[in-house]
């Protein structure tokens, strides 16, 4: 089973919501997820993880959310570069 979303579409997607989590914790970002993951009016959220470029120990939301995401059977896939790229993931929950 694959967690990835089609990528393939061409046309724009506009996410319900657009979640940065820049400068959170994995604790925090968690209970941010848990809230989304909760909220059954969303279908589609672009979640901003950033690189890491600026941490002292090197990327660690991207792996985090991705992990969380998979746990969670969640489909998702790396944003097209104007929308964030490897920084930000296309999140998409089942209706």
């Amino acid at each position: 089973m694959s967690y990835y979303a089609p990528a393939e579409n061409k046309y724009p997607q506009i996410p319900d919501q657009i979640i940065d989590l820049h400068g959170y914790t994995t604790a925090e970002s968690k209970e941010i997820l848990d809230e989304i993951l909760n909220d059954k009016e969303i279908s589609h959220v672009r979640i901003i993880v950033g690189r890491g470029l600026n941490s002292p120990t090197g990327p660690v939301l991207p792996a985090f959310v991705k992990n969380y995401l998979k746990s969670n059977q969640i489909n998702f896939h790396q944003a097209k570069i104007q929308d964030g790229g490897e920084g930000a993931l296309e999140v998409f929950f089942n209706s």
